[in-house]
């Protein structure tokens, strides 16, 4: 761990628990900034520098402050219609979980210290008919549907309505969870939550996903040290069983060490260096080439060659896809060889772009690459322990 690590996690520290401070006298101020940006902590930099009495240079303070009074202002509007949401579905009798972010927010000292891009709530889908009729009655706008997904949008807050927990196709974590009702414990008749426990194994399990499928952010390993400071009397016991469960118990104990490396003081190691490289490189979601290579090694099964299989998927779209984009499919499904060369005519000469798109990500997929990922992934403790198929893509509305 870099000195400018060090200086930034001590930051975020002292905004957390009120602590003072210090950063070397060569701490690079504006990098702290495009950092913070990136991982989307700015009022955690905002709140450190004033708890700690630092003396940064007056235009990063200045626009630490214009950003963190501006989350202040989205925090509140969207805390707000989560409330008017929240009170719409129980009125009309919608059963809702309220998941990641939502909960989080209120386990900050301050709910604009976690930030919130969207607001993500488990729902029921045999009730979509009326949770639509009561989204559309708040003013809310549906925007597209994914395997996991139904996302709407209003100019105050983004709303993703989960199908599931876990997307399918992330199917060992997906086999643990199912739709996610099975952990649910009821508050009234309309609104649950996970346990305590539960909800801690989701918010890593959540993180660990997005750590293999490309990186992950210093906003979210910042959310398990502030859930474990909120939670002190949780069933460790538990949560190492069903983390074992889930093949993460050797991240866990990885990550739970950087997490005390970062906060509680713990000497720092190889693996906790890593892991914080790791974090620090990725910003809020990870890198758009860690992201393809990602893709690459779970859909390469641990052999064969990766960019044939991905350039046949690309063209040779499974039935249900091809549907929705042909749907005389439906009636004649006999016709889909003919409808794979129509596929193949309308990219070649109506989608250049997207052609050079996939040439460039192609490019970025090497056996050398896919091994290194690989090696890194059964460093920390992770692996996907699946063959990734073909799943459907995001729908617009």
């Amino acid at each position: 761990m870099n000195g400018f690590q060090s200086g930034i996690t001590a930051l975020v520290k002292s905004a957390l628990t009120g602590e003072k401070t210090e950063v070397s006298e060569n701490f690079d101020w504006d990098n702290a900034l495009n950092t913070a940006k990136k991982h989307q902590i700015v009022p955690l930099i905002y709140y450190g520098i004033m708890y700690s009495e630092i003396e940064a240079p007056k235009d990063i303070f200045a626009e630490t402050e214009n950003i963190t009074y501006q989350c202040i202002a989205v925090n509140h509007n969207q805390l707000y219609e989560l409330e008017k949401l929240y009170r719409a579905f129980e009125e009309s009798g919608i059963e809702y979980m309220p998941l990641k972010g939502a909960v989080m927010k209120c386990l900050y000292p301050k709910p604009e210290m976690r930030t919130m891009g969207d607001a993500d709530i488990l729902i029921k889908p045999l009730q979509y008919e009326k949770i639509r009729v009561t989204m559309q009655g708040l003013g809310f706008r549906e925007i597209l549907e994914s395997d996991h997904e139904l996302v709407w949008d209003k100019k105050t807050i983004h709303i993703e309505l989960h199908k599931r927990l876990i997307p399918s196709y992330n199917k060992d974590y997906y086999a643990y969870y199912g739709e996610g009702w099975s952990f649910a414990r009821p508050e009234n008749k309309s609104r649950f939550k996970l346990s305590d426990e539960d909800t801690f194994i989701y918010i890593f399990t959540h993180y660990a996903k997005h750590y293999r499928d490309g990186g992950i952010g210093i906003r979210h390993i910042t959310d398990l040290y502030v859930y474990l400071s909120a939670k002190p009397d949780l069933n460790k016991e538990y949560i190492e069983a069903e983390l074992k469960k889930l093949k993460l118990l050797d991240y866990y104990n990885n990550t739970l060490h950087t997490v005390n490396v970062w906060f509680n003081g713990e000497q720092p190691d190889i693996m906790s260096d890593f892991i914080t490289e790791r974090i620090f490189e990725s910003g809020s979601y990870g890198t758009y080439v860690s992201h393809i290579v990602s893709v690459a090694v779970k859909a390469s099964g641990f052999g064969g060659n990766v960019k044939l299989k991905k350039i046949f998927k690309l063209i040779f779209l499974p039935y249900k896809a091809m549907c929705k984009k042909y749907p005389c499919l439906k009636k004649a499904p006999f016709l889909l060889p003919v409808m794979w060369a129509v596929r193949i005519a309308d990219v070649i000469f109506n989608k250049r772009d997207k052609i050079t798109t996939q040439k460039k990500e192609l490019n970025y997929i090497t056996d050398d690459k896919i091994a290194e990922y690989k090696r890194e992934l059964n460093f920390v403790g992770l692996d996907f322990n699946f063959k990734e198929t073909s799943y459907e893509k995001s729908r617009e509305k």
